[in-house]
C-alpha cells in the first residue's frame, strides 16, 4: 500500500528525535501527551476488503453502495452487466442479476440505496440522442440461505434522468420505499412510492431548474424534527442549496403538503446562492450510528465545503444553522487544464463527525471540520490498484468505503476525537474543551491549567482559582499568585478546593495534617475579612455568612473539635467574641459559650444559645439567673421544650418572683405544666394552688373544679391547701375542701359567715339524710332564730324536703302565734295522712301476692311429670332414660351431656368460666372420694352443692323455650375478619 506522509497540523507540535524514525510523530498518543514516545495508530487507516465475487460475475468495478450492511455492487466485462448484493457480517450466498437487456443504448449513471438495504434504484443515461433518460428499480428479498434480485424498468419517469434520490427513512420498510423524492437533471421534484409489486403515481413537487434544460439537482435529504410533526426538505444543486419545510399531519404519508405553499408562491425556500466553475456539488448529512436524527450537514460547492448543524426547534424557522466554510483552493488551479484540474478538485466526499473524507482522481484525504487542517492523506497507484471511483459511507453502522475498478477497500476510524480537546483548547474554548478532555486526566489537567492561567491573565482571579484548585500544579506556585492580591476572596476559594479535594480522598497522617493547616488558614483568613477596619456592616456579614457555611461542613467540624484548643487561640487573637461563642457551639461547648455571655451581661444572646443546643441541664442550670433578667422569654423557651424538661427540676427557676412580671410568668409555666404537660407532680400542684391563693383566688376556684371533688384523683394535698386557703382567708375554697373532706358541719359553719347561698347549696351535698337534715336546721337555727321570721321558715320547708315544720318550732320563742303557722301545720296534717292511707294500700297489696304465692306453691308441690321407657331427648334423638336427663315443666326432654353442649356456647363468659370451674371442683372431690374409698358426710354435702350449683347453670331455662328465644336479635357471626381469612 503507497502512503504518502500527511503534512504537519498547526495544531500538533512536532515531536524531535522520536525512538522510532517511521511513527507518525505528529499524532497525539492515547493519553493525549505528545511528549510520550509510545506510537499510536492513526485515526485513519486503509484496510482492503476481499469479496467472494462468482466467477461468471468477474468484471471491472464500476458501483459501490452499502446501507446497513448490505453492498450493492456493479460489475461490467465485455459488454455484460451484472448486479451483486452482499451481506457483510455474514457469508451468505450473494444475490445476483444481469442487467444486460435493461441497458441497451444506455449507460448507468449512478445508483441509490435506501436505508434498509432493500431498494436500489439505478439511474440510466441514453448513449445516443434517439433513446430518452429512465431509471431501473431493483427490490431484494433474501433467507438464510438465498437471495432474490427484481429488476423493474419504471416507465412513468422516461425523459427524465434522476440525480438525486431522497429515501424517506420514517415510512419505508423492507416491502416499499414509501413516500421518496426524485431529483432530476432539469432541476424538478418528483414525489412517487416503489413497491415489490405496486408504484404510485408520480407527483412533480417542485421545479428549481424553472425551464432550464440542464439545472441538476444533487443531493436530496427528507428529514423530520424530532418527536414533532415538522419535516425538512434539503435540496442542492451546483451553485444554490435550497431549504424547504412544513408541519404534516401525523397520518400524512405524502410530502406534496409541505410544497403546496412554496408552489402557490405564498413562501419562498430558503436559498443559499454560491458562484462555482463545477458543474455538480454534493449534499452529506452525519448523523452518529443508530441515532434518530442527523447531526450535521456539509456541501461540497464551487467555494470549497461549507458545513453546519440541523435544526432540532420544532418551532424554528431556520433550517440548516451555522455555516463554517472550508476552503480548498479552487481558484488556484483554475488556470490548469482540464486533466490538471480534476487531480486537485474532489470528485466525492463523506462526512463524519469531526472529518471531512475526500476522494480525488488519484488519492483520499481527511481534514478536520473545526480547524480545517489535514490529518490524513492517502494516495491511489492506479496501475496497482486500480482508478478510483467513489468513496461511500454506511450510515447506519457509519463504515467508509472506498472502490476504484479494480479493488474495494474500508477506511477504518480509529478514536478520532482523541485532539479534538487540543483544537478547542487552542482556540480558547475551553467548555468544549473540557468535556473532549474528561476522559483522559492527563489532557484534562492541560486543559484546567490553560484555563486556569487565561482566567488569572484576563482578571477573573476567583475562576482562576476555581480551575487552578482542580490542577495538579503546586500548592505553594497557585498561593503565591493569588497573595499579592488585595481581595482575598480568589485564595479563600482556591483553599477552599484543594481542601474539598483532600478531604474527598483517602490519605494518610500526613493528609491530616494538610487538612489541619489548611482549615486552620482559612479561619485565618476568614477572620482578617469579617474584622478588617474600615469595612461597612454589609461587607462583614457577607463575610461573616460564608464563614458560617464553612465552620459547618462535616469535614471543618471534625478537625476543629480534634483542635479546639488551636481554633480558640485563634479566634482569641482576632479579639472575635461573636465567633468564639459560635465556635463552642459547634463543638457543643454549650456550658462556656452561656457562662462567657451571662458574665458579659448578653442574656438575649445567652438565652439564645441556651435555645439553640440540645443538653437540658443547662436549662436547670442557667434558668434562675435568666428568669431575673428575662422572665417572659425565658418561661417561652422552657415552654418549647415541653415534656423534654423535668418539671420537678424548673422549681428553683420558679421560685424567682420579686416583680410581677416574674410571678405572672411562673403562673403560666406552672399551668403549662399541669394543663397541658398533665403533670402529676404533688409538689407543682401545691405550688401552683399556694400561688392561685395568694394572688389569683378567682383562678384557685376554677383550678379546684378543674381538679375534681374525688380526694383519691386529685393531685394536690387537700390538708395543705386547706391551711394555705384557711391562712390566706381564701373562704370560698375553704369550703370546698372541707367538703371534701366531709367536714360537712365546720363547711356549713364558714359559709354562713358570708354567703347563705353556698351554706344551703354545701347542706344539700351529703348523701346521709340525717347528716343533710342536721345541717339543714343548723341552717335554719341561723336564718330564724332571734328573727322569728315565719316567712323564712316556710322558704326553707321548700327548699329541703327533710324539714317539717314541728323541727323549726323549737327555734321560735314561746309567744309566737299560732295563726302564722296555721297553714304550714295543716300541709304537714295532709301529708301525714297520705302518706298513712299510701302505706295501708301497699300493705292490703302485699298481702294479696302472699297469698297467690302460696297457691301458686301448693299447686307445684302437687305437679308431677311422668316419663314413658320410648321418651326420647330432644336434642340427639335418643332414648332419654339411658342417661342423665333434665325434664322441663314445658315438656322439653335433655340428656345433661346433650344440654351441656347446647348451652356452653349461649352462656356468658363469667357463667362459662364458673361452669368449668365447679366442674374442676367435683372432678376434683370425686377423684379425692375414689382414693380413700369411702366419703364422709361433709364431702357429701359439698358434692350435693356443686351439683345443685351446675345444674342451676345448665337448667336455668329450657333450651328451646327460653335461651334460644332470647338470644334470638344476637348476631350468628362475632369476629368477621376470622371469617373472611377462612373462606379466603
Amino acid at each position: 500500500m503507497a502512503q504518502t506522509k500527511a503534512t504537519q497540523p498547526k495544531f500538533l507540535s512536532r515531536i524531535e528525535g522520536s525512538p522510532s524514525s517511521n511513527a507518525n510523530t505528529y499524532v497525539a498518543t492515547a493519553g493525549g501527551n505528545p511528549f510520550e514516545a509510545d506510537e499510536e495508530e492513526e485515526i485513519f487507516s486503509k484496510r482492503k476488503m476481499t469479496l467472494n465475487v462468482p466467477s461468471n460475475c468477474s468484471g471491472d468495478l464500476q458501483h459501490l453502495i452499502v446501507a446497513k450492511n448490505w453492498l450493492w455492487c456493479l460489475f461490467t466485462a465485455q459488454g455484460r452487466y451484472n448486479l451483486l448484493r452482499f451481506f457483510l457480517p455474514r457469508a451468505i450466498p450473494p444475490g445476483q442479476v444481469a442487467l444486460d437487456k435493461y441497458l441497451t443504448g444506455y449507460k448507468i449513471s449512478n445508483i441509490f440505496l435506501d436505508s434498509t438495504g432493500h431498494h436500489l434504484i439505478i439511474s440510466l443515461v441514453p448513449k445516443s440522442a434517439a433513446v430518452s433518460a429512465d431509471f431501473l428499480y431493483v427490490h431484494s428479498t433474501e433467507t438464510t440461505t438465498a437471495q432474490q434480485l427484481k429488476v423493474r424498468r419504471i416507465e412513468k419517469f422516461k425523459d427524465h434522468e434522476i440525480t438525486a434520490v431522497a429515501f424517506n427513512t420514517y415510512h419505508g420498510k423492507e416491502s416499499t420505499t414509501g413516500s421518496i423524492l426524485l431529483g432530476t437533471s432539469r432541476g424538478l421534484i418528483f414525489e412517487t412510492e416503489l413497491g415489490a409489486v405496486n408504484d404510485t403515481q408520480r407527483k412533480q413537487l417542485y421545479d428549481l431548474g424553472l425551464g432550464l434544460n440542464k439545472y441538476p439537482i444533487n443531493g436530496l435529504e427528507v428529514l423530520r424534527v424530532p418527536n414533532s410533526n415538522r419535516w425538512i426538505v434539503v435540496a442542492a444543486t451546483p451553485d444554490s442549496l435550497y431549504s424547504f419545510d412544513g408541519t404534516l399531519r401525523p397520518d400524512e404519508r405524502s410530502l406534496q403538503p409541505l410544497f403546496t405553499s412554496y408552489v402557490n408562491g405564498e413562501r419562498e425556500p430558503n436559498c443559499e446562492k454560491q458562484k462555482t466553475d463545477l458543474s455538480y456539488s454534493m449534499l452529506r448529512i452525519f448523523a452518529p450510528p443508530n441515532s434518530k436524527y442527523p447531526k450535521q450537514w456539509a456541501w461540497l460547492c464551487g467555494a470549497g465545503i461549507r458545513i453546519g448543524e440541523l435544526s432540532i426547534e420544532s418551532s424554528s424557522n431556520a433550517t440548516l444553522l451555522g455555516d463554517t466554510l472550508i476552503h480548498l483552493d479552487f481558484d488556484k488551479v483554475k488556470h490548469l487544464s482540464y486533466e490538471e484540474r480534476r487531480v486537485h478538485v474532489p470528485k466525492s466526499f463523506v462526512l463524519t463527525e469531526y472529518h471531512a473524507v475526500l476522494l480525488y482522481a488519484d488519492h483520499i484525504k481527511a481534514i478536520c471540520l473545526l480547524n480545517q487542517e489535514q490529518v490524513y492523506h492517502e494516495a491511489f497507484d492506479e496501475v496497482r490498484v486500480g482508478k478510483l471511483l467513489n468513496i461511500e459511507r454506511d450510515v447506519a453502522t457509519g463504515a467508509i468505503y472506498v472502490y476504484t475498478d479494480k479493488s474495494m477497500f474500508t477506511l477504518k476510524i480509529t478514536r478520532e476525537e482523541r485532539d479534538i480537546w487540543r483544537i478547542y483548547l487552542n482556540k480558547g474554548q475551553y467548555e468544549l474543551a473540557t468535556a473532549h478532555a474528561a476522559e483522559v486526566p492527563e489532557n484534562l489537567q492541560l486543559v484546567l491549567a490553560q484555563r486556569a492561567d487565561a482566567a488569572f491573565q484576563d482578571g477573573a482571579y476567583e475562576v482562576a482559582a476555581n480551575y487552578y484548585a482542580e490542577t495538579e500544579e503546586t500548592f505553594e506556585k497557585v498561593c503565591l499568585k493569588f497573595m499579592v492580591l488585595t481581595d482575598k476572596r480568589p485564595i479563600i476559594s482556591y483553599v477552599k478546593k484543594r481542601l474539598s479535594r483532600l478531604t474527598t480522598s483517602d490519605g494518610d497522617r500526613s493528609q491530616g495534617d494538610a487538612v489541619k493547616a489548611l482549615i486552620i488558614w482559612l479561619i485565618d483568613l476568614y477572620l482578617s475579612q469579617i474584622n478588617m477596619p474600615g469595612k461597612d456592616k454589609s461587607w462583614r456579614e457577607s463575610w461573616q455568612l460564608e464563614y458560617d457555611e464553612f465552620m459547618h461542613e462535616s469535614a471543618v467540624l471534625e478537625c476543629t473539635s480534634q483542635h479546639r484548643t488551636e481554633v480558640q487561640q485563634l479566634i482569641g487573637q482576632h479579639a472575635d467574641p461573636h465567633n468564639l461563642a459560635q465556635f463552642a457551639i459547634s463543638i457543643s461547648d454549650y456550658d462556656q459559650v452561656i457562662g462567657q455571655q451571662l458574665k458579659a451581661e448578653r442574656y438575649g444572646e445567652a438565652l439564645q444559645t441556651l435555645c439553640k443546643q440540645p443538653d437540658l441541664t443547662l436549662y436547670y442550670k442557667y434558668g434562675p439567673q435568666l428568669m431575673e433578667q428575662l422572665p417572659k422569654q425565658t418561661i417561652d423557651a422552657l415552654m418549647a421544650q415541653g415534656s423534654k424538661l423535668e418539671v420537678d427540676k424548673v422549681v428553683p427557676t420558679l421560685i424567682v418572683m420579686d416583680t410581677l412580671e416574674q410571678r405572672e410568668q411562673v403562673i403560666r409555666y406552672l399551668e403549662f405544666a399541669v394543663y397541658k404537660l398533665n403533670t402529676t407532680n404533688d409538689a407543682i400542684h401545691n405550688y401552683l394552688l399556694h400561688l392561685y391563693a395568694k394572688h389569683e383566688p378567682k383562678l384557685l376556684m376554677k383550678y379546684l373544679e378543674i381538679q375534681g371533688r374525688d380526694e383519691s384523683l386529685v393531685h394536690y394535698d387537700i390538708h395543705y391547701a386547706l391551711k394555705v386557703c384557711t391562712e390566706l382567708d381564701v373562704k370560698v375554697a375553704c369550703v370546698f375542701l372541707q367538703c371534701m373532706l366531709c367536714m360537712w358541719t365546720t363547711a356549713v359553719d364558714l359559709a354562713l359567715q358570708f354567703d347563705m347561698q353556698l351554706a344551703k347549696d354545701t347542706a344539700s351535698k351529703p348523701q346521709d339524710d340525717e347528716m343533710r337534715r342536721k345541717l339543714w336546721l343548723r341552717i335554719a337555727y341561723h336564718d330564724i332564730k332571734g328573727t322569728n321570721d315565719v316567712k323564712k321558715a316556710l322558704s326553707l320547708l321548700d327548699e329541703c324536703d327533710l324539714l317539717r315544720i314541728e323541727d323549726l318550732l323549737p327555734f321560735f320563742s314561746d309567744f309566737e302565734k299560732i295563726d302564722n303557722f296555721k297553714e304550714a301545720i295543716c300541709k304537714a296534717l295532709k301529708n301525714y295522712n297520705h302518706r298513712i292511707q299510701e302505706l295501708q294500700r301497699e300493705m292490703s297489696d302485699s298481702r294479696e301476692q302472699s297469698e297467690l304465692v302460696c297457691k301458686e306453691l301448693r299447686q307445684l308441690r302437687a305437679q308431677r311429670i311422668g316419663m314413658e321407657p320410648q321418651a326420647v331427648c330432644d336434642i340427639c334423638d335418643l332414648v332419654l332414660l339411658v342417661k342423665p336427663f333434665f325434664v322441663f315443666i314445658c315438656g322439653h326432654k335433655f340428656h345433661s351431656d346433650c344440654l351441656e353442649k347446647q348451652v356452653m356456647p349461649i352462656l356468658s363468659k363469667e357463667r362459662s368460666r364458673r361452669l368449668a370451674m365447679l366442674k374442676q371442683e367435683m372432678e376434683t372431690l370425686m377423684a379425692q372420694t375414689i382414693a380413700l374409698a369411702n366419703h364422709t358426710a361433709e364431702q357429701q354435702t359439698k358434692r350435693t352443692e356443686l351439683k345443685t350449683e351446675i345444674e342451676e347453670i345448665l337448667a336455668a331455662d329450657c333450651l328451646y323455650c327460653g335461651l334460644l328465644i332470647e338470644t334470638i336479635d344476637q348476631p350468628f357471626v362475632d369476629d368477621w375478619d376470622q371469617v373472611n381469612v377462612e373462606w379466603e
